[in-house]
């Protein structure tokens, strides 16, 4: 059949689907519409959302039919996988994979609807005997893979999701489908032992026997160094279980990539030639597990969805081959290597795009993994039976938790920073064909968040192991190219996040002043400083240059550099500048009068102040002579009085208040929106009021407010800073007639000592992140929405029934926001003459 006449027959079977009952024994029917040769765009054209929902609303007979019988021809190649029925086992998959998002919309957290609960979730009694000889026919008819035949009389049948969702695990290894011939009682060891035996008796023997003397002197020191830095985190020692779940992938040989949790085993490239039966059944795995999209936020619970939770639980199949396939397919990639000529690189890159989606996806449901070592009386790595049956288990959080070993979380780290450093190296290469940008960095940053937040040794490895630099310079390139697009303020706050945990450790803040070397492909200022530079130079720009949705992110910037700041050891001139320049542009009355509470940004400034001052004095010399030469700004504001508040307010807001009072009640109108029944009304006018939030909640100061302004600001040590050098830098200038080299007053202010001068150091104080369910859900909602937005080539999930995030075309800019900009376009002006006069 060629293939407009099997797409027109496609056709013809599904709008048959849509306009009759289809009888579930019509063999004929069934049987010539599996047998129709369809690719994954044709199924999506043909079974549109329209479609997909009137044949679940109105011809729901023919729907569980459809579903019920595509899982049963998946169970049943699963159980005898020959090669003639692979192109059968894909239209399957891509039937499920349309369909699936459909049934889920009224699924466990979507609506209810006792129909799809009793075809998914029933277990066969009754009325639903139908459908388990329907999951037992095999494709030639026979009922051999039938659930009252193949399970015990005193089980109970699997429900039909079950089925589903164990079948795409099944054939995510899938001999000649997914992965290559493979036996299951394979002994790895033994057989890469047998390997040289043939030496035994002869000379080589001994050569072989003293590489593997020193292969297990090898492992027992990384085993100590593993206990170590085990001890280090304050883990308990290993436990001993009787038996458990073996955490080790068996048979290893079934991976899809060489990495983490497979010892002695060599790979090729040769299991990439699956990779486009891959990502179908990725996809269809995707679609199983995409219960989440329909729970309003505020309602979401991550242990609710039993799709999730039969995707994570314990006995799931191949549950931890596909841990460490997706996690070894995403770490040993290389977006340069890929460019070199493989012949289906494309579909790599989608199934690494994919491996990231559904390995956090797998990681975002369920409980935290019991860090514990627990291993068996064989010295294998277990998780105990008890421990596995508690509800809300989640086998792939387990896994994650217990990746002990040193070598793996290094290639995990180098893996991940390799990825996201392309986002920016791929934009520096003269040849554009010499590297390719990758597509997934924003879910590798989620996956990132995830190995910080899930595996208790990650943290401190890559503090004290790596090079901290690989995840600070592409995540600040990240966030410097993302300030002014409104459809990316989610990348920024993930970055941001990233940055704040890594900042609550002292080694992260050491290890920023290595120097930046790194050429980026924007227009950021060059300086000559460290990582600490990059930090604070990006950030300035976000203020001053970003969207006006980030204003409540200000407080989170400057925390990561509060953290960082006591251990900042030579700032560059150009950082300088600009953080002194950033407390000048947050003094001014535009900003100080924005909120009541607006001041604590310059008290956090001052704290950075403080801190370089107290303790990084002696190379500091830059941030001095910025903080001199702004001395103005810091006087008037230690001694700001009433009367002078009271003037500034008026001049920066008189006219806006008078205004705001004019249009109070057009908005009280303009706030009764029509709902669309989708709750866009409401929502719209939420973003809307968070807008005028931002832009018009401007006060009149008060004698509280003042005293409260001057209680909470620590100005003594910049002042003590001041009464001291600003006179030895007058008597300077005054030397040689108001013309010396900046030099010169550099190596004055370097000379100068402030020992007895300055207030006793205060204590350091570190504001460490806070594990919490409202970021833990807003990083569900965020993974979700990129899923979503990734997939709109060909649309597995339809946005009109989406609740978990808002669905919005980008329209054009709010004005708004073009007028906040414009108020501060002259102090981006002013930052500019300052970067030509510190080149």
């Amino acid at each position: 059949m060629g293939a407009s006449a099997s797409r027109e027959k496609f056709r013809e079977s599904f709008e048959e689907l849509i306009g009759e009952d289809i009888s579930p024994d019509d063999a004929e029917f069934w049987d010539e519409l599996w047998k129709i040769p369809s690719s994954a765009e044709e199924v999506f054209e043909l079974i549109s959302p329209s479609a997909a929902r009137y044949l679940r609303d109105e011809r729901f007979d023919n729907l569980a039919t459809l579903f019920t019988q595509a899982t049963a021809q998946l169970c049943q190649i699963v159980e005898t996988p020959y090669s003639i029925y692979f192109d059968q086992a894909l239209n399957c998959v891509r039937v499920l994979t349309r369909i699936l998002p459909f049934l889920l919309e009224k699924g466990d957290l979507g609506s209810p609807d006792p129909n799809i609960e009793s075809l998914c979730w029933s277990t066969g009694d009754g009325e639903d005997n139908f459908r388990d000889s329907m999951v037992g026919k095999v494709i030639g008819g026979e009922d051999k893979y039938s659930l009252a035949k193949t399970l015990d009389d005193e089980e109970a049948p699997e429900p039909l999701a079950l089925l589903a969702i164990h079948a795409a695990m099944h054939m995510l290894f899938l001999p000649q489908f997914t992965c290559d011939f493979y036996e299951d009682d394979v002994d790895e060891e033994a057989s890469v032992d047998s390997e040289g035996s043939e030496y035994s008796e002869e000379g080589p023997g001994l050569l072989k026997q003293k590489m593997m003397e020193i292969e297990a002197a090898r492992e027992a020191h990384e085993a100590k160094e593993d206990q170590l830095m085990m001890n280090e985190v304050g883990l308990k020692k290993t436990r001993l279980a009787e038996d458990g779940i073996i955490l080790q992938p068996k048979p290893a040989c079934i991976v899809w990539a060489a990495g983490c949790g497979i010892k002695k085993k060599k790979f090729t490239e040769n299991t990439r030639k699956f990779d486009k039966n891959r990502v179908e059944v990725l996809k269809l795995l995707l679609a199983a597990c995409c219960d989440p999209l329909y729970s309003q936020a505020e309602d979401y619970n991550p242990l609710l969805s039993r799709w999730l939770s039969v995707a994570t639980a314990a006995d799931a199949p191949n549950a931890i081959c596909l841990f460490y396939s997706l996690l070894n397919t995403i770490i040993s990639y290389d977006p340069k290597a890929g460019i070199s000529g493989a012949l289906n690189s494309e579909a790599h890159e989608n199934v690494v795009a994919l491996s990231a989606q559904v390995l956090c996806i797998l990681l975002d449901c369920g409980l935290s993994g019991n860090p514990i070592t627990t291993k068996n009386h064989d010295g294998d790595e277990v998780i105990d039976f008890e421990e596995a049956a508690l509800t809300g288990f989640n086998i792939f959080r387990t896994t994650l938790a217990r990746i002990t070993s040193a070598r793996e979380l290094t290639l995990i780290y180098d893996g991940l920073t390799r990825l996201l450093c392309n986002v920016y190296e791929s934009g520096n290469d003269l040849n554009p064909n010499s590297s390719k940008g990758i597509q997934c960095y924003q879910e590798i940053l989620v996956l990132f968040w995830k190995m910080l937040d899930e595996n208790p040794l990650f943290l401190n490895h890559i503090l004290t192991k790596c090079d901290i630099s690989k995840i600070v310079t592409p995540v600040c390139y990240i966030l410097y190219q993302s300030r002014k697009d409104v459809s990316r303020i989610g990348l920024v706050h993930i970055c941001t996040f990233l940055l704040l945990k890594l900042s609550g450790e002292r080694s992260f803040a050491v290890g920023l002043n290595k120097p930046f070397t790194t050429r980026l492909p924007c227009d950021m200022p060059l300086f000559t400083g460290g990582h600490a530079d990059l930090i604070s130079i990006t950030f300035h720009k976000l203020v001053v240059n970003g969207s006006i949705k980030l204003v409540p992110l200000y407080s989170c910037f400057l925390t990561i550099i509060q953290n960082i700041s006591p251990y900042w050891r030579k700032m560059s001139l150009v950082g300088a500048v600009k953080l002194v320049n950033l407390f000048e542009l947050l003094a001014s009355p535009k900003f100080l009068f924005s909120d009541y509470k607006a001041y604590q940004h310059l008290a956090q400034l001052l704290e950075i102040f403080n801190n370089i001052i107290q303790y990084q004095y002696h190379d500091n010399q830059h941030l001095v002579y910025a903080i001199i030469r702004r001395k103005d700004t810091f006087g008037k504001l230690a001694t700001m009085s009433l009367t002078r508040a009271t003037s500034l307010y008026e001049k920066a807001y008189g006219e806006q208040v008078q205004r705001n009072s004019n249009e109070e009640a057009r908005k009280r109108i303009i706030s009764v929106k029509p709902h669309d029944g989708h709750g866009r009304g409401e929502i719209l006018q939420a973003d809307s009021d968070d807008e005028d939030d931002i832009l018009a909640k401007n006060f009149e100061p008060t004698e509280s407010w003042l005293s409260e302004f001057k209680d909470k600001m620590p100005f003594e040590t910049v002042t003590r800073l001041l009464q001291h050098l600003v006179p030895v830098i007058d008597d300077v200038i005054s030397r040689v007639d108001g013309v010396v080299d900046e030099n010169v007053i550099l190596n004055v202010l370097k000379d100068v000592t402030m020992v007895g001068l300055l207030p006793v150091p205060h204590p350091i104080v570190v504001r460490k992140y806070q594990p919490n369910q409202y970021t833990a859900l807003w990083f569900t909602a965020y993974l979700w929405g990129v899923i979503y937005v990734n997939h709109q080539s060909l649309p597995i999930f339809d946005g009109q029934a989406i609740k978990l995030f808002r669905v919005s075309i980008e329209g054009d800019r709010d004005e708004d926001e073009d007028e906040f900009e414009d108020e501060e376009q002259d102090q981006e002006e002013d930052e500019d003459e300052d970067d030509d006069e510190s080149q």
